[in-house]
């Protein structure tokens, strides 16, 4: 949808997204969309500001382009854009700058380690158990977790680069901020749950400490665990997202994630994204309201002839 955005203002030199509102009416599926552009208003310096909605379903090759009657609004989205390259103004260094909360997570990864062998000292790879097949995107990912669990409590830190090898794109960064390993929940608990959300420590490299006896329930308790997590679906209500600078042309191997959460319950939870490239300046923020729901909801197929719902 962004692409689309950037296209239809290029003309304009206005390429570049600085805030996004998305919202998500319905369930989207693989397959044909189309995006409609909507000019809310178009500055004539550094701002213009576009409505979007992506389309699926009773899609046809001309105008109007949709079938009023079959076609689904999943997507709905609010942006402002500029050309981050010229944006200028103002600047006044804030006390977040200096606080311990600005500096990235220590360790500092070794990136050549974690590539070549999953881990190094401090991160490792998220691993997805067997039983995430219908979790399709995040094998889109490679999720370097700290090795001793969260670092802060109910803060997931976590180092990203694309599993494709390629370079992460600021187009990406929509869906960079709406990506979260496996395990993000455990994370995001209170110290006191996490050791039942993830079951009680131990060295993966040698097995159990205690014998295969305690090795094997373990292994049990962990199959447990990840099958109820494989059961919820995290669909996400709404999402805001603000660029604060622009990745190189060529992109970013790597980029820090922290992700927080104030409150889970009565299954709705809030995100804080925040995104940094490995010099530590800030690149993204983004805020989600998201639901939790049963993983059937998001498996059983789109009847194209309704209005599909949350």
């Amino acid at each position: 949808m962004l692409a689309a955005a950037s296209a239809h203002l290029s003309s304009r030199g206005q390429p570049d997204t600085l805030t996004a509102h998305f919202e998500y009416p319905a369930r989207t599926s693989p397959g044909p969309a189309i995006v409609v552009v909507e000019d809310v208003k178009l500055g004539r310096s550094q701002l213009s500001t576009l409505h979007l909605t992506l389309w699926q379903g009773g899609l046809r090759s001309e105008a109007p382009w949709i079938t009023p009657s079959v076609s689904r609004r999943v997507i709905l989205a609010h942006t402002t854009h500029a050309n981050l390259s010229t944006f200028g103004g103002f600047s006044l260094p804030t006390g977040y700058g200096s606080s311990p909360a600005a500096a990235l997570p220590d360790p500092f990864p070794d990136f050549d380690a974690l590539k070549a062998n999953g881990k190094d000292d401090g991160w490792e790879e998220s691993r997805l158990p067997p039983i995430s097949q219908a979790l399709h995107s995040l094998r889109n990912w490679h999720f370097y977790l700290p090795r001793s669990g969260p670092l802060t409590p109910g803060v997931l830190d976590m180092w990203i680069r694309a599993a494709s090898e390629e370079r992460i794109a600021q187009a990406m960064l929509p869906y960079i901020v709406d990506s979260f390993p496996f395990t993000m929940h455990a994370y995001l608990a209170a110290p006191e749950l996490r050791e039942l959300l993830m079951g009680p420590s131990r060295d993966r490299e040698s097995g159990s400490s205690a014998g295969d006896e305690t090795s094997t329930a373990e292994d049990r308790d962990e199959e447990g665990q990840a099958e109820a997590r494989a059961s919820l679906w995290f669909p996400t209500v709404v999402m805001n997202l603000e660029v604060k600078a622009a990745l190189p042309e060529e992109g970013a191997e790597w980029l820090n994630i922290r992700v927080t959460s104030k409150q889970i319950k009565d299954g709705r939870f809030d995100l804080e994204v925040l995104v940094r490239d490995a010099d530590g300046e800030i690149i993204a923020l983004s805020h989600h309201v998201a639901l939790v729901l049963s993983i059937e909801r998001n498996t059983t197929k789109t009847d194209p002839s309704t209005k599909a719902s949350l």
